[in-house]
């Protein structure tokens, strides 16, 4: 991220705007994953996100300082995990599928936000080339929505690694039997594996080699992949429009 930008020569003022644009990519695609967790364990039944002041889109109530931090400078961080008592969930009678759907609720949320992101970078893009007087404004709003494309994509492919404490793991660990979960091996797993990923990333970042990135890219591919199918209808219009 930013030791990237760095890393590229930019000037001053092409690193601020970056920044800028990264920022605003970056707290919406974490504000929109944590919202979607808190919405979907309030629909359930339990309102424990709403009563921590979980249920907003307002990126103060989810970002956490140090993942933030992290995330923009060295390309590698979190959000604050929304809370909630899967005791709590009623709507329907397995509490086991309610809980996989409280987990997959942030990557869902990372998906459609990825989508609409991708569509309005088709609009701003073809604008640009209509209307040169604004091309510059128009331009920046584009690339605003690429990033925030990138990284929600980001965000899928990262939260469905099956690794303690993604989303991913949680969704796996609701399908697998009571026996495995309480064993003493699974509970060593749990405790120990979110190191893996820091290890991995810091070999990745030391060696070229970013291991986790060639991960995440995998997972993401399918999902790239209906976007762009989604997506060609609105190519169509934006042609047959003259845009």
């Amino acid at each position: 991220m930013i030791i990237d930008l760095f890393r590229q020569g930019l000037s001053p003022q092409e690193i601020i705007y970056y920044i800028i644009i990264f920022l605003f990519a970056m707290t919406l695609s974490f504000s929109f994953h944590e919202f979607m967790h808190a919405a979907t364990a309030v629909w359930l039944g339990d309102e424990t996100p709403r009563n921590m002041g979980r249920l907003t889109l307002n990126p103060i109530a989810h970002i956490d300082p140090v993942g933030t931090v992290l995330l923009l400078i060295a390309g590698f961080g979190w959000g604050k995990p929304v809370m909630y008592n899967p005791n709590r969930l009623n709507r329907f009678k397995s509490h086991r599928w309610m809980n996989i759907m409280v987990h997959l609720a942030g990557v869902t949320g990372n998906f459609v936000l990825a989508l609409i992101s991708n569509i309005l970078f088709i609009l701003f893009s073809s604008l640009s080339y209509k209307f040169t007087g604004a091309q510059v404004a128009l331009n920046t709003v584009a690339e605003a929505f690429s990033y925030t494309y990138i990284f929600s994509m980001m965000l899928l492919g990262f939260n469905l690694l099956p690794i303690p404490p993604l989303d991913g793991f949680h969704v796996l660990e609701e399908l697998l039997p009571y026996r495995v979960r309480s064993s003493e091996g699974y509970r060593k797993f749990e405790r120990f594996s979110p190191m893996l990923i820091w290890i991995v990333f810091i070999i990745g970042t030391f060696s070229n080699i970013s291991i986790l990135s060639y991960v995440i890219n995998i997972i993401q591919t399918p999902f790239i992949m209906l976007i762009r199918v989604i997506c060609m209808p609105f190519y169509m219009v934006i042609q047959m429009m003259g845009l």
